[in-house]
């Protein structure tokens, strides 16, 4: 147990350096003045309506989660599981989270982890075009001198598209794909044992790909998720910025999603605060303001996913180190080392 924990920190330990980089970075450029001027003068009105606008953005997502995954798992199931999966990313490294979610929903829908793998993907290939598409759209009006912006977001772009287009072609081509593996591969028992049907159930799962009603939907679903996003953020933003615009919130959303994609500590610490505090500052908001903006967001998720994902892990009688356990197979090792 010492020695599987002592090589998880070591694979942990990149991305807590990069975190605490950050906090060292944003600990001397910041006015910690106004940071705390800021949270004085917060308006709680506004933090009520970032409440609701938050959940309702969860929830667009839970139906994006529904239809890729053939609304297999309810509209409930689908919004706590999102939520788990929140709670499991904010506090296990390596964005634990995703596979988190992938194993919840393939238990709760009987379907396996592999088959509900592929709808996960989908999602962040759709996180990605939407963050990109944000980032495009709002640098002509924050400025137009930086040369690298924009081609990175259409490079993303791009590539996001192409992803999805080649997962299209997998999930359209699949039968004869599945039937060429299986020639190739059943001469080996331990592979058509064990790996075979895990392709076989990945295959399953992009099949919604071949659907143009149920990929338009979820992508719709998507996309009113990140407008309620953009909302969310907006409306919390007002709550320390009076006179602030919606490009400011969108800016900081767009670059934020791309800083997530750095390795860091848990719940991105550090790496989504400074994200944010550059982003704000580019569109003249003090850096102060900034990091209360971040930090308020921040702490919200971290509260909402807290309080919801403890509520389901307690009902299905689980535990965060229990479902890190079984996402790492460390407890079925673990007894085969003590077997005798």
């Amino acid at each position: 147990m010492i020695a599987s924990s002592l090589k998880d920190l070591r694979r942990a330990l990149p991305g807590i350096i990069i975190s605490l980089v950050f906090i060292a970075i944003l600990a001397f450029i910041v006015d910690w003045t106004q940071v705390l001027d800021a949270f004085r003068q917060i308006d709680l009105r506004f933090l009520f309506l970032h409440g609701l606008l938050y959940m309702a953005s969860v929830a667009a997502r839970a139906m994006a989660a529904r239809i890729l995954l053939e609304n297999r798992p309810t509209f409930r199931d689908s919004f706590l599981i999102m939520m788990q999966g929140y709670l499991l990313n904010n506090v296990l490294p390596f964005r634990m989270g995703e596979l988190g979610r992938a194993y919840l929903l393939g238990r709760k829908t009987n379907t396996g982890t592999f088959f509900t793998l592929p709808a996960i993907m989908i999602e962040r290939a759709y996180d990605l075009a939407f963050a990109a598409l944000i980032v495009i759209g709002t640098l002509p009006f924050v400025f137009s001198e930086v040369e690298w912006a924009r081609p990175t977001a259409l490079t993303t772009l791009s590539l996001v598209a192409i992803g999805l287009f080649s997962l299209h072609l997998v999930a359209r081509f699949r039968v004869p794909l599945r039937n060429w593996v299986h020639q190739t591969a059943r001469r080996i028992k331990l592979v058509e044992r064990y790996i075979l049907p895990r392709i076989d159930s990945f295959l399953n799962g992009l099949a919604v790909l071949t659907s143009l009603k149920s990929f338009s939907t979820s992508l719709g679903w998507m996309a009113l998720a990140w407008l309620l996003a953009i909302a969310n953020q907006y409306a919390l933003l007002l709550g320390f910025l009076p006179d602030a615009e919606v490009l400011y919130s969108s800016f900081a959303l767009g670059i934020s999603s791309f800083g997530g994609a750095i390795p860091s500590a848990p719940s991105a610490l550090g790496v989504y605060h400074g994200a944010v505090v550059v982003a704000l500052g580019v569109v003249g908001v003090a850096s102060g303001i900034a990091l209360a903006f971040a930090a308020t967001h921040h702490a919200m998720h971290f509260i909402y996913s807290g309080l919801i994902g403890m509520y389901a892990f307690s009902r299905e009688g689980e535990s965060l180190m229990g479902i890190y356990e079984k996402l790492t197979n460390r407890k079925n090792k673990e007894e085969n080392n003590d077997a005798p």
